[in-house]
């Protein structure tokens, strides 16, 4: 078509300027594109955290320079990145979550802290359970001291699954969030006929001892109505107490070296040593210790059994004989009586004693140490629920209940100075 309106020359013309329109839209684009790069930053050779830990010859630092060098970088007196994460107030850690982590188990996303929730349990809300929950939120209040405010949570006991009664992810989610804000656990499973049940769970309060928080709380449902039956599953136990007879359990399967464990009951970890340990009870290594004519006794019986055992060799009797085979099993076990009462007899000396007592005390004492450690930071599901129950007669009563438990300060009564 463009042959026929134009002559050959003007064509040609038409196909010149458009050539040269082209190449510099072209040349304006590949030159915005053009980046001149300016030279590189020495870095300094003294950063990172694998510098400071190389010893020797292989430790180089700046420049050729070989040797130890001062942390920081040589002639600097500012610390390198690996200095400020590394200080000593890092190893006091808390095990509590904050709100915001809660807020994002409750989403479904992922936490900024590691370990916050549960990996095997459900933590993510669907809407009705969303809107129970923040119903629950605003129960709780503000009582102005930084601490508190956990509310109230209903739910119907039918909601719970029957493979996994205590997984529901509303209880957690709401536990994981009383545990944030340093309150007490409140549920109130709604019954069809109205003889509702509260649930307090006092583990989201991390006390070493909660015995006095427990009598306040069945005092407050003494005088709400007589009617109210309560249950309380934690007994006499205080929470170190249980959390120290856990660790010393796990002590034990691991630990078979220590002497102390190996006899002790469990449930006494956590009391003070008794002096009748070395006065001679029916408890003591003392009172266990057999005497002297009980181990002449028994090596005379060992060495005469060795005796006859030795004439029927010498008869020409072999090992395979069963008369010979019933005597040398005979002979293993008053061997293995001997060396019982042998041993017994070692464990009953005064310095036998002494030590057996020193490395129980010090194994009580690692135990509860470590009974301690893990109530401040362990996760909230890593530590035993501390339940105590309401059975109320009616919902009206529930409800007046359940507010007034959530409300009570106990953290104050636990620390206040005795």
């Amino acid at each position: 078509m463009a042959a026929r309106m134009f002559s050959g020359e003007a064509l040609a013309d038409l196909r010149a300027a458009f050539s040269r329109r082209s190449s510099t839209r072209a040349r304006r684009g590949r030159g915005a594109a053009v980046i001149v790069a300016g030279k590189p930053k020495a870095k300094n050779k003294d950063t990172g955290r694998a510098i400071h830990f190389r010893t020797g010859p292989e430790r180089f630092n700046a420049g050729s320079q070989v040797g130890e060098a001062p942390r920081g970088g040589k002639g600097k007196g500012k610390t390198t990145r690996s200095q400020r994460t590394n200080k000593v107030y890092k190893q006091y850690l808390s095990g509590r979550p904050t709100v915001d982590d809660v807020e994002r188990a409750s989403r479904g996303d992922r936490t900024k802290a590691m370990g916050v929730v549960e990996r095997e349990a459900p933590y993510r809300l669907t809407r009705d359970e969303r809107e129970a929950w923040d119903r629950a939120k605003r129960r709780g209040g503000d009582n102005g001291k930084g601490y508190g405010g956990g509310g109230v949570l209903e739910m119907r006991s039918t909601q719970r699954d029957p493979l996994a009664p205590h997984r529901h992810p509303l209880v957690n989610t709401h536990r994981l969030y009383c545990d944030a804000k340093q309150a007490l656990f409140v549920l109130v499973e709604q019954d069809n006929e109205g003889r509702d049940e509260i649930v307090c769970d006092l583990s989201t309060l991390r006390l070493e001892r909660d015995a006095e928080c427990r009598a306040r709380l069945v005092a407050l449902a003494a005088t709400m109505e007589p009617g109210i039956v309560v249950d309380d599953a934690c007994g006499d136990e205080e929470p170190i107490e249980s959390q120290a007879r856990y660790v010393a359990a796990m002590e034990r399967d691991r630990l078979d070296g220590l002497s102390g464990l190996s006899g002790s009951d469990p449930s006494t970890m956590t009391d003070p040593p008794s002096d009748s340990d070395s006065n001679g009870d029916a408890s003591s290594p003392a009172a266990a210790a057999p005497s002297d004519e009980t181990l002449a006794t028994a090596r005379d019986a060992v060495d005469a059994l060795g005796e006859e055992i030795r004439a029927l060799k010498d008869g020409g009797a072999q090992n395979s004989d069963p008369e010979v085979a019933r005597r040398v099993a005979k002979l293993l076990e008053l061997k293995a009586e001997l060396r019982a009462l042998e041993d017994a007899a070692e464990a009953s000396t005064p310095d036998a004693i002494e030590a057996a007592i020193r490395d129980e005390r010090e194994a009580r004492e690692r135990s509860v140490e470590e009974a301690r450690r893990s109530l401040a930071e362990s996760p909230i599901y890593a530590l035993p629920e501390r339940y105590l129950r309401f059975k109320c007669p009616d919902r009206p009563t529930a409800k007046a209940l359940a507010k007034a438990l959530a409300q009570e300060d106990l953290l104050a009564l636990a620390l206040e100075p005795a």
